[in-house]
């Protein structure tokens, strides 16, 4: 049990004195630790890195490359907005086909349910939970329409 308190902390609290932020070229918070701003340092700063230099040639290149890209996944989006939307179609046809032939079973389908996931209930983790099952959890009873 004290062993997931101590994981729940941030690592970096182990050093109680701290100073503010550094808002030049990091976002760490420095530690009177040197230890564990090396740490800090070596496991959340980014490394920088010098800017790619192009040769023209190599930049024409690339521009096409990435056009090309471009137009590849704007043909995949229209295709599938184009799926989509013969998707949506059919739907409505068949709802048109289904209120005409029998009005029972339209509202049935498209009656609105009020169904939630219960707040209640405990939200999944990887960890298992310390109480391995709620025997007394019960869920509200169906609320109608006119309690809405």
């Amino acid at each position: 049990m004290s062993f997931f308190r101590r994981v729940s902390r941030p690592f970096y609290s182990f050093s109680r004195k701290k100073t503010a932020f550094l808002r030049h070229n990091s976002s760490i918070q420095k530690t009177v630790n040197p230890r564990t701003d090396l740490l800090l340092k070596i496991l959340y700063e980014s490394p920088v890195c010098p800017p790619v230099e192009f040769s023209e040639e190599e930049l024409e290149r690339h521009e096409v490359i990435h056009r090309a890209w471009q137009i590849h996944k704007r043909i995949k989006r229209d295709e599938l907005n184009k799926q989509l939307e013969k998707q949506y179609n059919k739907m409505k046809r068949a709802c048109a086909e289904l209120e005409k032939t029998d009005k029972r079973l339209f509202d049935g389908a498209m009656k609105k349910k009020r169904e939630y996931f219960p707040i209640e209930m405990r939200i999944p983790t990887e960890t298992p939970p310390l109480e391995a099952w709620k025997y007394n959890w019960k869920n509200y009873p169906e609320r109608s329409e006119s309690d809405v």
